[in-house]
């Protein structure tokens, strides 16, 4: 039996990577809005994407990659064990992104991470939830949810109700 579906395995597996590539290929595929430049990524950067496996499902307009995801765009590298991607209605950009089981985001010298974190395209923002915290140097921010904003350096930092945020601080060293 086991014979039997290996060959059916393959076939699924090229279809989804064929179905991806087609997806992925068209020109106006962009990781932000269309204007040619989002904040401070060029939509004509290409988003490269490695996992172990990935599904793709063109009808809900999904790709899951799974096992030891890293997807890169521009100056921006997220790292994940799961990865949703949902296309926008007209299939021209991404709509959201969607990271389980623990995130990790660096960007230059910061580096944000959560338990979940969900990207959202149109705002540029990854808003991370779960044990999140945003590190720059040896200064960071740590609270139940933040929203980490790629284009520039701001972070928004959020507790349940009767919590509290914590943010630590260390001056520049050095004549800066």
């Amino acid at each position: 039996m086991r014979k039997l579906l290996e060959p059916l395995k393959k076939t699924r597996a090229k279809l989804a990577v064929a179905v991806l590539f087609m997806l992925l290929s068209a020109p106006s595929f962009s990781w932000g809005a269309d204007d040619g430049v989002v904040g401070r990524f060029a939509t004509d950067q290409p988003i490269e994407i490695t996992s172990r496996q990935l599904e793709a499902d063109g009808v809900l307009r999904k790709v899951r990659f799974s096992g030891e995801v890293v997807a890169k765009h521009g100056d921006v590298m997220l790292y994940a064990p799961e990865l949703v991607l949902v296309y926008d209605k007209e299939r021209k950009g991404i709509e959201s992104m969607e990271a389980f089981s623990g995130l990790r985001v660096v960007q230059g010298a910061r580096t944000a991470q959560g338990d979940r974190g969900v990207f959202f395209a149109k705002e540029e923002k990854i808003v991370l939830t779960g044990s999140a915290r945003v590190t720059k140097g040896e200064s960071y921010l740590e609270g139940d949810e933040i929203i980490f904003f790629l284009n520039g350096e701001k972070s928004i930092c959020k507790s349940r109700e009767g919590g509290q945020v914590k943010a630590v601080f260390y001056p520049k060293k050095g004549k800066e």
